[in-house]
C-alpha cells in the first residue's frame, strides 16, 4: 500500500517545505508548542514539579532528556521567535 498523503509542510524556521515526519519538523513543532505554554507551564515542562513536600510530582525535559536538550528547545525557540519578527 503506498501513503498518498501530502507529508509537508512549510517550515517557519527557513520557509521551506519539510517531511512532516522528520526529526526536523518534531523540533520546529515541539518549539512552537512550548511558546504557546504559559511561564508556569514552561517552567514546569523544562524543570518538573514539586509538591509541598518537595516530592517529584513530575520531571521535566532537564531531568528526562538532560541539560543539553533543554538548552537546544530554548534555542530552537529563539530562533522562531526571531523569525517571526522578522515575517513581521
Amino acid at each position: 500500500m503506498t501513503d498518498t498523503r501530502d507529508n509537508t509542510a512549510l517550515s517557519e524556521l527557513t520557509g521551506q517545505p519539510v517531511n512532516t515526519w522528520s526529526e526536523e519538523w518534531r523540533i520546529e513543532t515541539e518549539a512552537r508548542t512550548v511558546l504557546k505554554m504559559s511561564k508556569e507551564q514552561r517552567d514546569a515542562f523544562f524543570n518538573g514539579r514539586k509538591d509541598a513536600d518537595g516530592k517529584t510530582i513530575d520531571r521535566g525535559v532537564i531531568a528526562i532528556r538532560g541539560l543539553k536538550a533543554a538548552e537546544g528547545i530554548k534555542a530552537t525557540i529563539e530562533r522562531l521567535q526571531e523569525a517571526r519578527a522578522r515575517k513581521g
